[in-house]
C-alpha cells in the first residue's frame, strides 16, 4: 500500500528522533562493566583440584557495537549510542557529556558566524536540533550551563537559518537548490515545498522548451518552401 504523499516525501519525527538516537556520544559512566566472574570449580571427582577460570561477563548487543558497554570503566568517559546514554541516565548509572557546540560559548561561535556570512550556515551537526531538544528534556542537570539560556541561543539559531533559507529560494530552479549545512530537521520541514515548487518549475522549463522546439520546426518548414519557391521561379 502507498503511503500519503506527505509521509512518503519526508520522516516522521519518530523516525528523525529513531536515526538520532544510534548516533554515538560521550559519557561519564557511574558503573564498571570491566569485570570478570571468578568460577572455581572445587576438586573433581579424581582427586585433581581444578584450576580457578575468569569469564568475562558480557551484554550482546544487536544494533550497536557492544565493546563500549561491555567495558566501561566509572568515571572514564566512553562513547556510546545515544539512546544507550539515555537508558543509563535514567538508571543514574552515567552522565551525558553535552557536545562542545551545545555549551554557550560553542552556540555563540555559532551565531556569530551566522551574522558575519549572511550567505551562508554555520557548520553545525546534521542533528543539532533534535540532539539538543532531547538533551534539554532527558539531561538537563549534565549540563554546566544554564539550560534556558542554551535554549534561547538555541532558537535564535534557528530563526536565523530560518531567513536565509528564504532567501535562498529565490535561487531555486527546476533542478538545483544550494543550502550546504542545513540539519535533517530543517530539510525534512523545507522537502515537500521545494520538491512541489521544483516539480511545477520542471513543468514549465520543459513546456517552454517543447514550444522552442516547435517554433523552430515552423521555422524550418517555411524556409525550406520559400527555397523551393525560389528554385521553381528560376
Amino acid at each position: 500500500m502507498a503511503l500519503p504523499a506527505h509521509l512518503s516525501q519526508t520522516f516522521s519525527p519518530e523516525e528523525i528522533q529513531f536515526l538520532v538516537e544510534n548516533e554515538p556520544i560521550k559519557i561519564f559512566p557511574r558503573i564498571t562493566t570491566r569485570q570478570q566472574v571468578k568460577r572455581n570449580h572445587g576438586d573433581d571427582r579424581n582427586g585433581f583440584r581444578s584450576t580457578t577460570s575468569w569469564t568475562p561477563h558480557r551484554w550482546r548487543m544487536i544494533t550497536t557495537d557492544e565493546a563500549p558497554l561491555n567495558n566501561m570503566v566509572a568515571m572514564q568517559s566512553t562513547n556510546v549510542a545515544l539512546w544507550i546514554a539515555l537508558l543509563l541516565k535514567q538508571q543514574a548509572k552515567c552522565n551525558i557529556i553535552a557536545p562542545e557546540w551545545l555549551t554557550v560559548k560553542g552556540l555563540d561561535r555559532s551565531i556569530q558566524f551566522e551574522q558575519t556570512y549572511p550567505d551562508r550556515f554555520s557548520p553545525l551537526p546534521w542533528d543539532w536540533l533534535v540532539l539538543s531538544e532531547i538533551l534539554f528534556k532527558r539531561a538537563s542537570d549534565d549540563f554546566h550551563d544554564p539550560v534556558h539560556e542554551l535554549r534561547n541561543r538555541i532558537q535564535d539559531l534557528r530563526e536565523m537559518r530560518q531567513v536565509k533559507v528564504l532567501k535562498g529560494l529565490k535561487y531555486l530552479n527546476e533542478s538545483h537548490l544550494q543550502l550546504d549545512n542545513l540539519s535533517l530537521l530543517e530539510i525534512n520541514e523545507l522537502r515537500s515545498f521545494i520538491v512541489n515548487i521544483m516539480n511545477k518549475l520542471r513543468d514549465i522549463h520543459n513546456a517552454f522548451s517543447v514550444d522552442e522546439q516547435g517554433e523552430s520546426e515552423d521555422e524550418d518548414i517555411s524556409y525550406g518552401t520559400m527555397r523551393d519557391s525560389s528554385t521553381n521561379m528560376s
